[in-house]
């Protein structure tokens, strides 16, 4: 992990971190020591970086695949966990990926890593984030101050030198605007919003406990075929998300 804190802030190195960061989400995520979240339960070190775990690592590597800015044959967290190459192909072919999981697993976090990593290393990305509410979307995406929500948190504490996000204008209640164009959307649950956009990446967070899913997850199809994403996570309930997951659609 690089000791950046020891750096001066015109150093040359910087720029050598800024382009690896843009290219490499594993360095701007895991390596680098960058990237801080907060953990609202730990009264000692509430701010801290990801933890560095083989399953987040893998998980990543499922992200980036289905996004199609990783070949499945460099997934090499994945391919050494044992996931096939031809499994890997397919996450990349439907650039779907489905997550039902245990409550408290860090998908939630990861998953904000992995959007704010987009929308700075890749110009005019409309990323939609989407819960049941607004109010729950927008506590990940930016309410009134960049330290409250999740993402802007996390772009927020970087090294100053890291930073893109202009404060304040760079923040609307449940908007990240980035100045290469890319734009993180916080969203209610249904699929007006995503129907009426051409979204780069439809996250659904929580997506088992929204009533509407069925209508966000058909209306996010049209985008994520014509090279769009989509990432549909949630802790198990019954319903529409767990039929696909499941498979069992009867």
């Amino acid at each position: 992990m690089i000791e950046w804190q020891k750096l001066e802030a015109k150093s040359p190195l910087w720029k050598i971190y800024q382009e690896r960061a843009r290219r490499d989400a594993h360095f701007f995520i895991f390596d680098s020591g960058f990237l801080h979240t907060k953990d609202e339960h730990d009264l000692l070190h509430p701010s801290k970086p990801m933890p560095d775990e083989p399953c987040l690592r893998v998980l990543l590597d499922f992200m980036l695949v289905s996004g199609r800015l990783l070949k499945p044959s460099e997934a090499r967290w994945a391919l050494d966990l044992g996931y096939s190459e031809d499994f890997l192909s397919q996450l990349q072919r439907t650039a779907i990926m489905f997550v039902e999981k245990s409550r408290q697993v860090m998908m939630t976090w990861l998953s904000c890593c992995y959007l704010l990593w987009r929308a700075r290393s890749f110009k005019h990305q409309l990323i939609l984030v989407q819960s049941k509410r607004e109010d729950d979307a927008a506590n990940l995406v930016f309410t009134k101050e960049p330290t409250m929500a999740r993402i802007s948190y996390m772009e927020s504490t970087l090294p100053a030198p890291m930073r893109v996000v202009p404060w304040p204008k760079g923040g609307a209640y449940g908007h990240l605007y980035f100045p290469n164009g890319s734009h993180v959307w916080a969203v209610a649950e249904g699929g007006s919003i995503i129907r009426s956009n051409t979204p780069s990446v439809v996250f659904s967070d929580e997506a088992a406990y929204q009533d509407d899913f069925d209508n966000a997850f058909t209306a996010a199809l049209p985008a994520i075929s014509g090279g769009g994403q989509g990432l549909f996570i949630s802790s198990a309930n019954p319903g529409s998300f767990c039929n696909l997951v499941e498979g069992d659609l009867v």
